[in-house]
């Protein structure tokens, strides 16, 4: 039995270590590209491709229906569908929005708001609770850049193709919980890569580890 709960203590202490080590990250020792990046910022009063027209519609609506969030981004509104009944045409509105907090926005978390005939009927998305977690990030665009080329060709197989491209990096809260069927939200703070004029290849990394949270590169098979 002493043997057994050497061995035991042993393991456990190793373990111990192990996580210890994995929470304690030296950002010095991530690597750096030298290269073209760029850092961009995207105020949450920005409302981008929407027209003058659009975006006043918007206004319009979330205001005649009492909803007031200054923490909600705008960024493109649709007809969804446009039906006869017997008392008439009904028309469905969408509303796409990107959420904030702490000026900053939170990646892949947008809420879909849906009205018919100018009346709000429900929003699909989960509203944040916010954070506590500064705005302050860590890691450096040289650092980003490195680790977005390496994750280009360990995907793609074109690092090369890519090490002369000029990128952007936009910093942001993610929730690591967002798609897991986990309610609970736990924003960490992020950065989003892609090339300078294009959608994709996209890269999330956390700001704490520099470690990847999410690589997409535009191609749906």
């Amino acid at each position: 039995m002493k043997t057994n709960l050497s061995i035991l203590v042993f393991l456990f202490l190793i373990g111990g270590s192990c996580s210890k080590e994995t929470e304690s990250v030296d950002h010095k020792q991530i690597a750096s590209d030298n290269g073209c990046i760029e850092k961009i910022t995207i105020p949450v009063s920005s409302h981008g491709t929407l027209t003058n027209a659009d975006y006043n519609l918007i206004l319009t609506l979330f205001s005649s229906n009492g909803i007031s969030n200054p923490n909600f981004r705008f960024t493109r509104t649709y007809y969804r569908d446009s039906v006869q009944t017997y008392n008439g045409i009904h028309n469905f509105r969408n509303v796409i929005i990107i959420q904030y907090t702490n000026g900053l926005p939170i990646f892949r978390e947008s809420l879909n708001y849906s009205f018919k005939n100018g009346i709000f009927e429900s929003y699909s998305g989960q509203l944040t609770n916010g954070t506590s977690l500064n705005t302050i990030s860590t890691l450096s665009l040289g650092q980003l850049r490195k680790l977005f080329i390496d994750d280009i060709e360990l995907f793609d197989h074109k690092g090369k193709q890519y090490k002369d491209s000029c990128f952007k990096a936009e910093f942001g809260y993610f929730n690591l919980n967002a798609g897991t069927g986990n309610t609970s939200e736990n924003l960490v703070k992020a950065w989003h890569l892609t090339p300078n004029f294009y959608s994709y290849p996209e890269a999330y990394y956390r700001d704490d580890t520099g470690e990847r949270i999410y690589y997409f590169n535009g191609i749906v098979y």
